[in-house]
């Protein structure tokens, strides 16, 4: 089911899905969110926080996501599209789409600031709990999230 999700600190409505599912997904606060996908360039040695390659990386290497291979045609043949996996998706995880990343919070939701649940899915990354991402960052990535309080995010379900 789709629920209207925005995290941004200000309730503003822009075009921030990478942070936008990165926070929901691991439920890390989206300032720090943004503030960690800016510095993960450095490590992923591209220009922009929402560049595919950085946003891969960081959703793999620090927010613990598995790939689980590509799901375009995994549903006999055909492509699932964001809502019905969302309603047999037991996990927390970051759906990408052509041009799109949505979270799916593991109740059989999807969370976004629009209904993309028509969009069919390229990959999922189905993420750990929020316990295990922050224990990883702390001691894998200090740099990465040196000065950040890394408190879990305040859902706001409507606007």
């Amino acid at each position: 089911m789709y629920q209207f999700t925005n995290p941004h600190p200000q309730g503003k409505l822009v075009g921030d899905c990478v942070k936008r599912a990165c926070c929901l997904a691991s439920e890390i606060n989206y300032h720090d969110i943004a503030i960690m996908l800016n510095r993960y360039r450095e490590t992923s040695k591209t220009s922009n926080f929402n560049s595919p390659k950085n946003w891969k990386m960081f959703v793999e290497n620090v927010l613990l996501g598995i790939d689980t291979g590509n799901m375009q045609y995994a549903n006999e043949g055909h492509r699932y599209l964001v809502r019905d996996y969302a309603k047999t998706c037991r996990s927390k995880a970051i759906l990408q789409t052509a041009k799109h990343l949505v979270a799916v919070n593991g109740k059989g939701d999807y969370l976004d600031t629009w209904n993309s649940g028509e969009k069919s899915i390229y990959k999922v990354y189905k993420l750990p709990s929020y316990e295990v991402i922050i224990n990883h960052i702390k001691t894998t990535y200090p740099k990465l999230c040196k000065g950040l309080s890394l408190e879990k995010q305040k859902i706001r379900f409507c606007l």
